[in-house]
């Protein structure tokens, strides 16, 4: 009864959970989180790999991401990717014999499951699609959001488009491309004009700079992400240089800036979360019978100045 008054998913009262902690406070009780593992074969610990950029997108991930582990009564580890050596992280969280792996990250080796597989980790992605692989990925819907960045520049009639954003190995980068590109030819306009760009305010502001200095009449900009609109918007102050409305996607804090009033689509972060971690937990009690699957939320349009 004592051990299920700590574990905030067993089954017993409000009452009875809250005298328990009470006498436990009284006592100076605390539950040995190491000794628990011990006999229950499992560490309660899940590691978050996820790229060190400066995108505080990832920031937010990780906040709530580990609130929603800590609400099933595990604790996260944050494993920080650094020069893109997702490996070396990884291995890391393997040290403290972690339960289970969320990948928060475009970044992906074959070795990295391989080392799951080995060391009975179970994995959930975000934003990663993965198949073969005994693991579900969670994520924006793409496609949708490609398809509505096109649809709003030709409801706002914008008639030459471009795309921001080739990060190399991004498969959310390349979802985004292929459906904004698919369907602004399906409205009938020439294909867009694609700038290559990494996931930083630099490339953005280097994007606009190209843009600017090339003979398109772009009108209207789709950014992979909003760190680069963020940097668009100030590559286009730099050149004085207005003309061109933009969207990005991430819906960060930046992007309600009065300097920024970046259009964005914001994703469902919040239940995208809550649905990785809820389905890792559910492989770590065993259940493993959905693996390959894409969950897909959509996401919705905040329109501002830009």
């Amino acid at each position: 009864m004592v051990s299920r008054a700590f574990n905030p998913n067993a089954s017993i009262s409000d009452d009875k959970r809250a005298y328990i902690l009470e006498g436990a406070a009284k006592l100076g009780y605390k539950p040995n989180a190491l000794a628990r593992s011990l006999i229950s074969k499992r560490s309660g610990l899940i590691a978050i790999a996820l790229d060190s950029s400066a995108n505080p997108m990832y920031d937010l991930q990780a906040r709530m991401l580990a609130l929603e582990i800590q609400a099933k009564g595990g604790h996260a580890i944050l494993c920080p990717i650094s020069n893109g050596d997702l490996d070396s992280a990884i291995q890391r969280a393997f040290e403290y014999q972690v339960d289970g792996l969320i990948i928060a990250t475009s970044r992906l080796s074959s070795h990295v499951i391989e080392q799951c597989e080995k060391y009975g980790v179970c994995l959930s992605f975000i934003n990663r699609y993965i198949g073969d692989v005994r693991a579900n990925s969670v994520g924006l819907d793409n496609d949708d959001a490609g398809n509505q960045a096109a649809d709003y520049f030709f409801k706002k009639g914008c008639s030459v488009f471009a795309f921001v954003g080739s990060e190399e190995g991004s498969m959310t980068c390349e979802l985004r491309w292929n459906a904004y590109r698919r369907r602004v030819m399906e409205l009938g306009l020439a294909e867009p004009i694609r700038i290559p760009a990494s996931f930083d305010i630099e490339s953005g502001m280097q994007a606009a700079e190209q843009l600017i200095n090339s003979n398109h009449n772009v009108d209207a900009v789709f950014c992979a992400n909003d760190i680069i609109g963020i940097g668009f918007i100030e590559g286009l102050k730099a050149h004085n240089h207005t003309g061109y409305k933009i969207i990005g996607v991430d819906d960060i804090p930046m992007a309600s800036w009065p300097s920024y009033q970046l259009s964005t689509i914001k994703p469902p972060t919040d239940r995208i979360c809550q649905s990785a971690v809820d389905d890792l937990f559910d492989r770590i009690h065993g259940n493993n019978e959905k693996t390959g699957e894409y969950i897909l939320f959509k996401g919705t349009i905040v329109e501002r100045a830009s």
